[in-house]
This record gives C-alpha cells, structure tokens and sequence, in this order.
C-alpha cells in the first residue's frame, strides 16, 4: 500500500486563500447586489424607452422597459452592443441606471434608476 503524505503548510495556504474568496463573496452579497459591469460608450437615449401601459418613459422615470428584438427576433441595432453585455455579465451599470434583460423569454430590457447615483459611473 502506497503512503500519500501531504504537506500540512501547503494545505493550510490553500484553506485560507479558498476562505479569503468565500469572505469576498460574502461582503459583496452583503451589500446586497452581485457584481455588476460598469459599462461606457452604450448610448441609452437610442432606445425607445416604455412605461407599464407602453407609455414613454422619460430619464427620471425610476423604471422603464425596451424591446431588445424586433418582430423576426434578430437585435434591434440600438440595443445590440448592451444585449451583448447582459447576456454575458447578467446585468450593467450605465450612467445612473441598472440594466438587465427581462421578460420570459429575456426579450426586453429593464432600466432601473439607481438610488445611489455614484455607482452608475
């Protein structure tokens, strides 16, 4: 039978680092959001912006949604660079706005104003 011996400093290094990313990730679900992407060079005012009742939505309006799709289901070119960022990161900080995809099917986009207006930046 084969002896497997460890070593006990190398072992202990390892627990720690695998803790010190555990308590990160715990001091970022206590302030209560996943990380998110901060994101330039995405101009919102492109979008047609909508209300519940498909209204426009004007910039200080706390919440709004946007097609991200036209009817064929291909991008719409004004969402395009920001759909490409949501399907990889979940969702981006943009000026003082929360976006993330929405819908049943992830068709639309939900802008939600920030309360804290030096995190969109």
């Amino acid at each position: 039978m084969t002896e497997i011996r460890l070593d006990g400093e190398w072992f202990l290094k390892r627990i720690e680092a695998i803790e010190g990313e555990l308590n990160a990730i715990r001091r970022e679900a206590a302030m209560g959001a996943a990380p998110s992407s901060t994101v330039t060079g995405i101009d919102l005012d492109q979008i047609e912006w909508k209300l519940r009742g498909s209204e426009p939505a004007d910039p200080d309006d706390p919440w709004a949604w946007a097609f991200a799709y036209d009817q064929d289901g291909a991008v719409l070119d004004e969402t395009q660079a920001l759909v490409k960022v949501l399907k990889r990161d979940g969702k981006a900080l943009i000026d003082e706005y929360e976006l993330t995809l929405s819908g049943k099917d992830k068709t639309l986009l939900s802008r939600k104003k920030l309360k804290n207006q030096g995190r969109g930046r």
